[in-house]
């Protein structure tokens, strides 16, 4: 078995070189049956084979509900064998080598990666520890190490800072890793002191933060309480992010750690420009309550947050469409195609035909090789 103290150079790029590639930065592997666990040391194997992964709602293989039907998969995504997102054939075929994507990040949401990750890392941090542990060596072994367009998102039990950080200590300099994962619903607002370890570890690192949509959390999963509907679910999700920039910016993040890079995947664009808008002009009122900021907080977002188009947002007038990504950010906004979940977008078919050639290359490509520090040529 590879490991990562036996693990061999991964191309000669700490840092992917594109060609004229797409940037992807929103893939979700899939660990096949019993994949994570052979990472797992003994004690922990037996461990989940007596016990089982306690999850928000003690169940093992289940999120919150309302539930999605097939793990929200497209149905040409399943393998013979094994889940979507486990084929790493079906993922050349049907994304990479099908839209020249020439790099692709990996956010593994499995076992360690989302279902322990936050609230029920409370239960057993350190079989939470052991669990994205395994799953990072999974995805180094099992796809980036033999897929040289393949990076990823790394791990970590993010509620349990100390872990996290030795996590990040020990894979965060691996070549396959560009970014660290974390999710939207978090046990506290991102801004609060306790994840300020995790978020010098990145700096150290050089590494930015990835988070990606999630369920879970300890909390209901809007701001008024539980959803009655699936669809009341999906579309109230996005309430997660933008608490976590309110958080993010008035506590301060941002002045303690100027180089923090953070990317709200899977969460679209539209939503967040009234909402910065809305915070600059209540921090004008109010800011006598914070008066250690020392900008207004959409310099803040300017200068630190950074969001993908997946669910690509498709008002009835596509001039919209490009206002909302230009008064967002221009160079802010990068490419997810979700892959292999049903919503997936091609990233042929996202952008309507009167969308600008040189604002679409920027999203599909110099945005994101701008984030992850890659060299375009010419």
């Amino acid at each position: 078995m590879t490991t990562l103290e036996n693990r061999p150079v991964v191309g000669a790029l700490h840092r992917p070189s594109v060609t004229t590639g797409l940037v992807d930065v929103d893939i979700h592997p899939t660990p096949p049956p019993g994949a994570v666990f052979e990472h797992l040391d003994p004690r922990w194997r037996r461990h989940v084979d007596e016990y089982g992964v306690r999850t928000t709602n003690g169940l093992f293989n289940l999120g919150e509900y309302p539930q999605l039907y097939g793990g929200a998969m497209r149905a040409d995504a399943w393998p013979e064998q094994g889940l979507p997102g486990s084929d790493l054939g079906l993922l050349r075929s049907q994304l990479l080598d099908l839209y020249d994507i020439e790099l692709g990040v990996l956010q593994c949401l499995s076992p360690g990666g989302q279902t322990l990750n936050p609230a029920s890392q409370a239960l057993h941090q350190e079989l939470a520890a052991a669990l994205t542990r395994a799953v990072n060596d999974w995805q180094l072994e099992g796809l980036v190490y033999l897929e040289p367009r393949l990076r990823a998102a790394m791990a970590v039990p993010f509620e349990v800072p100390d872990l996290a950080v030795e996590e990040i200590e020990r894979v965060g300099a691996d070549p396959g890793v560009v970014a660290v994962l974390g999710l939207s619903k978090t046990l506290e607002p991102l801004g609060s002191r306790k994840y300020w370890p995790i978020y010098r570890a990145l700096v150290e690192q050089g590494l930015p933060l990835q988070v990606h949509l999630s369920q879970g959390g300890g909390h209901a999963n809007t701001g008024t309480g539980w959803t009655s509907y699936h669809t009341e679910y999906h579309v109230g999700q996005v309430q997660s992010f933008q608490s976590q920039i309110l958080s993010l910016v008035l506590s301060g993040t941002f002045d303690r750690f100027p180089d923090l890079r953070i990317m709200f995947v899977e969460g679209n664009v539209a939503h967040f420009v009234p909402l910065v808008r809305r915070l600059d002009y209540h921090w004008e009122t109010l800011r006598s309550e914070v008066p250690t900021l020392q900008r207004r907080p959409s310099e803040y977002v300017s200068d630190h947050i950074w969001v993908s188009t997946q669910p690509i947002d498709e008002p009835d007038n596509p001039a919209h469409l490009v206002e909302y990504i230009e008064e967002f950010g221009a160079d802010r906004v990068l490419f997810a195609s979700d892959y292999p979940h049903f919503d997936f977008d091609s990233p042929e078919a996202i952008f309507p035909p009167s969308f600008p050639a040189d604002l679409k290359d920027k999203v599909l490509r110099r945005n994101g090789a701008a984030f992850f520090g890659i060299e375009l040529p010419g």
